[in-house]
């Protein structure tokens, strides 16, 4: 094995070296980026030319997110909305299957709503009437 046989260059076994080295190192700084975005109007926010979901209800709020080099998450007033693996293909679209289902009923709800096919109940005010009565 390489690691545990003598280097010449090192001038010791490289596990031994590594080992003495290792006390040397420090942490590196946390290199997230920390940015404020405005969600879409379909419930996606863009960052570096790809799009990220979120909840539709969302939809026109700026939001804080957090961009690693792995991972994108979404926070809304301190509490996360989103976390999505981070993508670097140019017009990606990652989209979380929950938000995906929200999506699709918001937008199913858009379309009974416009075409007036909405099921609202009747209002019975006869309780009102009753009221009024025993005043």
């Amino acid at each position: 094995m390489a690691f545990e046989g003598h280097h010449r260059r090192v001038g010791a076994k490289v596990a031994d070296a590594w080992r003495t080295e290792k006390g040397f190192l420090y942490a590196l700084p946390d290199t997230d980026r920390r940015i404020e975005v405005r969600v879409s109007r379909d419930g996606f926010c863009r960052i570096a030319d790809v799009d990220y979901s979120t909840p539709p209800e969302l939809a026109g709020r700026r939001v804080g997110v957090r961009v690693s080099h792995r991972e994108v998450v979404i926070h809304v007033d301190g509490r996360q909305v989103a976390r999505h693996r981070r993508s670097y293909v140019p017009a990606d679209v990652v989209l979380d299957p929950t938000h995906a289902r929200l999506l699709r009923l918001a937008r199913q709800a858009q379309t009974r709503l416009s075409a007036a096919d909405a099921d609202i109940p009747e209002v019975d005010l006869a309780c009102y009437d009753a009221l009024i009565e025993a005043c």
